[in-house]
């Protein structure tokens, strides 16, 4: 597979199979896939067909047992935990399906927690998940609580989460409903969830 100037996640002959008992599971055979600079990409399918299984490994929640993965030209299908969790916290922004916002945390709070792990001090936190609120519309509504906010509102607050740290991936599951943020609409991964590079 030849590498585009800008690919910000490659994969060659990804493999993830699993052992269940006295045999196996083969959940990805042999994926290529090449994702550049600002393109989007949506991973669909019927249940059961490797969709979570490849999008934990592209997150490097997860290694490929066989095959090579590259993040921004970083080779992560032979990182180590630290290493992984490393990456996680400054190249992948992440938004779940149910959002897993922290229910007694504000707005603020929870979009500073990738922040937190990434060691930045307590101000420049501030300034940069309030920015990043600002973003997807919701400077008005820092100090709310999820329970405080509308379903819609929770998924930009994790929408702001995700990208606070301005990562080179964003990876999220079943975000089916366009998001206005400032500069246009985000999101719409479709029912098997997606991934933007």
């Amino acid at each position: 597979m030849n590498q585009p100037a800008q690919s910000v996640i490659r994969l060659e002959h990804v493999q993830r199979r699993y052992l269940m008992g006295g045999g196996h599971i083969d959940a990805l055979r042999s994926i290529d896939l090449d994702v550049g600079e600002n393109e989007y990409l949506a991973i669909m399918g019927q249940s059961g067909s490797g969709k979570s299984t490849l999008m934990n490994i592209i997150g490097c929640l997860d290694r490929p047992t066989d095959g090579e993965y590259w993040l921004k030209n970083e080779r992560v299908s032979t990182m180590n935990d630290v290493q992984l969790a490393r990456i996680r916290n400054r190249a992948i922004g992440f938004v779940f399906q149910t959002f897993n916002l922290l229910p007694r945390m504000s707005a603020l709070a929870n979009v500073e927690v990738p922040l937190v792990y990434s060691g930045k001090k307590r101000k420049e936190r501030h300034e940069l998940a309030g920015a990043a609120l600002d973003t997807v519309g919701l400077g008005d509504r820092m100090s709310h609580r999820p329970s405080e906010m509308s379903g819609g509102q929770r998924q930009r607050v994790a929408i702001a989460r995700a990208l606070v740290t301005g990562p080179s991936t964003v990876s999220y599951t079943h975000l089916t409903l366009p998001t206005k943020v400032r500069g246009g609409w985000w999101g719409g991964g479709g029912a098997g969830g997606g991934g933007g590079g």
